[in-house]
């Protein structure tokens, strides 16, 4: 069977490589259920809005016409290429399709990742064959349709889009006989009854709800190759609002949120801005029991990561910053007690695995928090799917003496120092640390500076709040979360539209790491008669957005008179939620119904997540 020659060989086809990259996430995802129809390996173009696939009422372009009968997308992919400058185009396929042929089956789904130029390449457009069939296919025919990139080269989503049965076309090319149909009974490629027809509409196979009369009556109920019944009501796609495909469409990276507090008492140690890092858990940042390397040196002593990033970048195998507290004391952004900051982070998931601090305690001579095992914090598996959210406490028994300056309490940060790096140089081994002079776990150390004393800035360290040796007394507290997860679980609503509101969860299937929310929409009618109407959905969560495609449902009643079997559910369109921060987003909404519209609403927190959930926004 000839139905995918050459699709591999397209698969690797790119036109001139861009100048300008955005690296751009496809996600491709088959709707139908067992019984369904399959789908061949999805061709993408990328383009500057020029290219044209097809026209209803037109003949199929040869391109056109060897997809939508064998699913072959080399001549569509040379065509494209042909007509298209700075352009791109490839195959998406479904390595765990069926056996010899990456097809896509129902509930099946790939990814593939796209290098693009933001000026160049800023629309999608796409084909691939629906099987078995003569010659039945989607694609979208506007090339405008899925725009990628703004004028200024801004991405525009992410965004994700359902083809329906509804979308299916005849592309006029074969005879819809059902025989030497592809994936069914075909015997090589391009052997059908060929007719020269324009593109329309697809009818439905023969015997379908949209083609009843038709006949003979091959596909639904038939056995394709795979061995695979197409199910006479499941393989019906022109049964209302028959859902083929999802094309999710999203940025290559995974937004991770990571918060950090200074959980001492008031009146307790302070901590300098963190040195935070993300890598392949290869970079050890120190050793107890081990001289302290002079990255380590310099931020235990002076609160400087200067040093220590260089010693980072040595390894290149991730990126480091460093995360201030812009409500710290005045003039440095350091961690007061008590407060707290937030930043996100896109991170690759293959080279951005694992989690990595460092702060130095104040005030002290070369006081330090840090994690010594380079793999403590993992954020991803290695599939790339997130770990899931995770919170730790630093306590004070984990403080490290770096070994670098003797603990006199004199020339010491953020309290008598003169000048960085001026205490009394030592050349010990790092170790944890016994605790200021006087403390618990220090009671006979001398001169006791710190404890009872006030800086220069007039902050007093109390004796209890500031000692860190006593038992169980907490330092600082790190949570890393999804940007987007549970804890934006709630009611929202926009103050302006008083009356109406959305309940969202945030949730993930059954068996899956993928984030996903349920969205109801508390509303009224868009007819003018004044009701109640709950619009429903559910889709990914994609980033710092929730893609959701809702139903509006009716038919049935109340009470004893319910009738599971009379539910009427009518697809009613998109919404996309952007959240702009903890407590804020963006509603957009595109509906199939003309009386809804299209539009934006700003959002407020109204109630919290789940009691007792604490994500990355609770610190």
């Amino acid at each position: 069977m000839k139905i995918f020659k050459n699709i591999i060989l397209a698969a690797a086809i790119a036109s001139a490589s861009a100048l300008h990259a955005t690296e751009i996430k496809v996600k491709v995802e088959v709707l139908t259920s067992t019984g369904g129809v399959f789908l061949t390996p999805l061709w993408v173009g990328f383009h500057d809005g020029s290219f044209d696939s097809y026209d209803l009422g037109s003949p199929a372009s040869a391109g056109i016409e060897r997809i939508a009968e064998d699913g072959d997308a080399s001549e569509l992919s040379a065509l494209f290429q042909s007509t298209t400058s700075n352009s791109q185009d490839a195959v998406i396929l479904n390595p765990e399709g069926f056996s010899g042929a990456p097809v896509f089956e129902p509930g099946s789904s790939s990814t593939m990742v796209f290098d693009l130029d933001e000026n160049n390449q800023k629309y999608l457009s796409y084909a691939n064959m629906v099987i078995p069939s003569n010659d039945a296919f989607v694609g979208n025919d506007d090339p405008m349709a899925h725009q990628l990139f703004d004028e200024d080269g801004k991405f525009v989503g992410p965004f994700t889009f359902t083809v329906y049965g509804s979308q299916v076309r005849d592309a006029g090319t074969e005879e819809n006989t059902e025989s030497d149909a592809a994936f069914l009974n075909q015997s090589a490629g391009n052997t059908g009854n060929m007719t020269s027809d324009n593109i329309s509409s697809h009818l439905g196979f023969n015997g379908s709800m949209g083609n009843p009369d038709a006949t003979p009556m091959n596909i639904l109920g038939g056995t394709v190759a795979s061995g695979d019944m197409i199910d006479s009501t499941m393989g019906d796609f022109t049964t209302s609002n028959y859902a083929i495909m999802r094309i999710t469409v999203s940025q290559n990276s995974t937004p991770i949120r990571v918060s950090i507090k200074n959980s001492a008492m008031t009146d307790g140690t302070f901590l300098t801005p963190f040195w935070v890092a993300f890598h392949d858990g290869q970079f050890d940042t120190y050793d107890v029991g081990t001289q302290a390397s002079a990255g380590v040196e310099q931020i235990a002593e002076d609160g400087n990561s200067t040093t220590l990033s260089t010693e980072f970048a040595e390894f290149g195998n991730g990126f480091d910053t460093v995360i201030t507290n812009p409500e710290g004391f005045a003039g440095a952004p350091l961690f007061d007690p008590g407060l707290s900051t937030m930043q996100v982070f896109d991170l690759d998931p293959t080279v951005n695995k694992y989690f990595s601090y460092a702060s130095m305690v104040l005030p002290s001579n070369d006081a330090f928090i840090a994690n010594g095992d380079p793999k403590r914090h993992q954020i991803f598996d290695d599939e790339g799917n997130f770990t899931g959210a995770q919170s730790f406490k630093i306590y004070g028994s984990q403080v490290k003496d770096a070994g670098t300056e003797e603990n006199n309490e004199s020339d010491a940060a953020f309290f008598n120092q003169s000048a960085g790096n001026t205490g009394v140089t030592t050349a010990d081994n790092i170790s944890t640390h016994v605790g200021y002079n006087g403390s618990v776990g220090n009671p006979n150390g001398s001169p006791q500076n710190f404890l009872g004393g006030t800086n220069p800035a007039g902050l007093l360290f109390d004796e209890t709040a500031a000692d860190f040796s006593i038992e169980g007394s907490q330092i600082a507290e790190i949570a890393i979360s999804r940007l987007i997860d549970g804890s934006f679980s709630g009611t929202w609503y926009d103050p302006n539209r008083s009356g109406e509101g959305l309940v969202i969860e945030v949730t993930n299937d059954a068996n899956s790491t993928e984030a996903r929310a349920v969205v109801s929409w508390y509303t009224y009618s868009a007819d003018n008669t004044a009701t109640q109407s709950w619009v429903i959905g559910n889709g990914p969560v994609v980033g710092d957005t929730i893609l959701a495609d809702m139903t509006i449902t009716n038919g049935t009643s109340f009470g004893t008179d319910f009738n599971t079997d009379d539910v009427i559910r009518t697809p009613w369109g998109q919404v996309s939620i952007k959240f702009t921060d903890c407590n804020s987003a963006v509603l957009t909404f595109d509906s199939l119904d003309s009386n809804f519209g299209n539009g934006s609403y700003q959002l407020q927190r109204l109630t919290t997540g789940p009691v007792d959930y604490k994500g990355a926004c609770q610190l």
